[in-house]
C-alpha cells in the first residue's frame, strides 16, 4: 500500500568520487563529483550511498595534518626511525578504519535486511584507503616524499609520486570492509575508479565514456547474498 518509484538498489562509493575537495592537497582532478559515475548511477535509478572519507576521519581532517611531517623528513633527526613511526602509523590507522568499516558494513547490512540490494561498492585505484584493485605502496611513496624540500613541493611532484608507488593491491579501509562483509557471509561486487589514469593525464577529466566504466564485479566478486 506504500509502494512509491524508489529502485531499492543501491550503490556505496568513496567519499571522493562525490566530492574531490576532500582528495589529498594536489591530487583533485575535477570540480566536484566524478561525472561520468554519477550520471551512470542517474541512469541507472541506483541510489548512491557515500561513504565517509577515512582519511579525514583518521588523520586530521580534511587536509590531512597527520602526514604533513612526511614531506622532506629525510633531513629530519626521527628519519632513522622511520620504520618504528610508519608501523605505529599503519597499526593505527588500520583500527580507526576497522571502527567505521563496521559502520559502515552495518549500514549495508540494514539495507539488505530492509529488503533492499547493494549492487556494488567503488573504490579508488592508487588510494592506499580505498583501492580496489590497486593501491599505494606507502614504503616507497614516503620514500619519494621524504626527499622533497617542503616548501617546493607541487602537485605534480604529489602526483608523480603515488603514480610511481601505485602496485596491485586493496586499500586498508577496502579491506576491512571486506573483512566485514565476510563475517557477514554478505557479497557485494566491487569495482574501482581510475584515479591513476586521471592523474597520468596531468589531471585532465577523464574522456571515458559512461559505457566503458568498469563493472561492479570487476574484482570478480560474486553476487549479492543477504546475511
Amino acid at each position: 500500500r506504500l509502494a512509491d518509484r524508489r529502485s531499492g538498489r543501491v550503490v556505496f562509493v568513496s567519499h571522493c568520487l562525490l566530492n574531490e575537495n576532500v582528495r589529498y592537497l594536489g591530487g583533485a582532478c575535477r570540480p566536484g563529483p566524478i561525472k561520468e559515475w554519477v550520471e551512470r548511477w542517474a541512469a541507472e535509478g541506483v541510489g548512491v550511498c557515500q561513504m565517509p572519507c577515512p582519511e579525514q576521519r583518521a588523520w586530521g581532517g580534511v587536509a590531512k595534518p597527520l602526514i604533513a611531517p612526511a614531506f622532506g623528513s629525510r633531513r629530519t633527526a626521527v628519519w632513522p626511525l622511520r620504520r618504528w613511526i610508519m608501523w605505529a602509523f599503519v597499526l593505527y590507522t588500520r583500527i580507526r578504519y576497522a571502527l567505521i568499516a563496521r559502520r559502515v558494513v552495518g549500514e549495508m547490512q540494514d539495507y539488505v535486511r530492509s529488503g533492499y540490494r547493494v549492487e556494488g561498492i567503488v573504490g579508488v585505484a592508487g588510494s592506499p584507503s580505498c583501492g580496489i584493485a590497486t593501491t599505494l605502496d606507502t614504503h616507497k611513496w614516503l620514500e619519494a616524499i621524504a626527499g622533497a624540500k617542503p616548501k617546493e613541493v607541487t602537485a605534480r611532484f604529489v602526483n608523480e609520486a603515488v603514480i610511481s608507488a601505485a602496485r596491485p593491491g586493496r586499500g586498508w579501509f577496502m579491506s576491512a570492509i571486506t573483512r566485514g562483509l565476510d563475517r557477514r557471509r554478505m557479497a557485494v561486487p566491487l569495482a574501482e575508479h581510475d584515479l591513476i589514469a586521471e592523474l597520468a593525464e596531468s589531471q585532465r577529466p577523464s574522456s571515458t565514456p559512461i559505457a566503458e566504466a568498469p563493472s561492479y564485479a570487476a574484482s570478480g566478486a560474486v553476487e549479492q547474498q543477504s546475511a
